[in-house]
């Protein structure tokens, strides 16, 4: 795992869980250079899907969006709503975080 990652993930532990303990489904940090799970509290295969759909697929999408709009803005959180659940989609440089509510 990124070192960098490593210690922002430790650092920040104490918000972790208290994300953790208002009603959130769970939630996955990927590390964007490996393009793999680095913490979940999901069960590996759904961390993976996750990965793989949302930060895979969706947020290069709505990444190239803002940019296209502003070439000098960049997407710094993302909200999706479903049915079901709620998404809340935080790119940063060498890790992305998900939130599911």
């Amino acid at each position: 795992m990124n070192r960098i990652l490593e210690e922002v993930i430790h650092r920040n532990a104490p918000i972790v869980d208290r994300i953790i303990a208002e009603h959130t489904a769970g939630y996955v940090v990927a590390d964007n250079m490996a393009n793999a799970v680095a913490e979940t509290s999901f069960d590996n295969t759904s961390a993976q899907a996750l990965v793989k759909h949302l930060n895979g697929t969706l947020v290069p999408a709505c990444q190239s969006v803002v940019r296209d709009l502003d070439p000098t803005n960049q997407l710094t959180y993302m909200r999706v709503a479903t049915r079901k659940f709620e998404y809340l989609v935080a790119p940063e440089e060498y890790f992305t975080i998900t939130v599911v509510q």
